[in-house]
């Protein structure tokens, strides 16, 4: 069985593990934080807890800059499939007056949070806590807390921007990327990286 291992614990992580088949591969987490994954969604619902939009797709891409960068991702697993999927979870959802999609009233954030712990849980995705990604090993294995190397067939980084620094977005990780001469682009705001 291949192993994946997906670096940083936000939802594009949760989502990515998720999604990916557990009886192929065994799954991997790791997060800096202790306290738990996917942190941004729980500051998120302060200012409102929209998951996607019901939109016409085209326009839904169109939202994203560049517009061509999600482009084909997002037609194969489009914002009414997203909302499929929650529902499938035990998430129902509504639209709203802006065509955004909610939870349906009184549905916080956590429970939202719970429902993809649960299908993770599930899956037996494997988490690990308070490993801070530092970089690669001469062999060009990720490391963490500057001496803790790991091994695996994949890596996905997901870490995140520069956002939140209390979630854990603080974008330290892209200094290593430079310094690894890998290409990068400086963060701004945006609707995707």
């Amino acid at each position: 069985m291949n192993k994946i291992t997906i670096i940083g614990g936000g939802s594009a992580s949760l989502f990515l593990a998720s999604f990916l088949d557990a009886n192929i591969f065994s799954i991997s987490i790791y997060e800096q934080k202790s306290t738990g994954l996917g942190r941004k969604f729980l500051v998120a619902g302060d200012g409102g807890f929209n998951l996607t939009h019901s939109e016409n797709i085209n326009l839904l891409i169109n939202r994203y800059t560049p517009t061509d960068f999600l482009k084909n991702a997002i037609q194969g697993f489009n914002n009414q499939d997203f909302i499929d999927w929650l529902n499938k979870i035990g998430i129902p959802t509504f639209a709203g007056t802006s065509k955004r999609i909610y939870p349906e009233k009184g549905i916080k954030p956590i429970q939202v949070l719970n429902a993809i712990h649960a299908v993770l849980d599930r899956k037996n995705i494997s988490f690990h806590y308070n490993k801070t990604f530092t970089g690669w090993n001469t062999n060009n294995n990720p490391v963490f807390n500057k001496n803790e190397i790991v091994k695996s067939d994949y890596f996905i980084y997901a870490l995140g921007g520069g956002s939140w620094k209390v979630t854990g977005s603080n974008g330290r990780w892209l200094q290593y990327f430079k310094e690894k001469e890998i290409r990068t682009s400086d963060f701004e705001a945006s609707n995707c990286a």
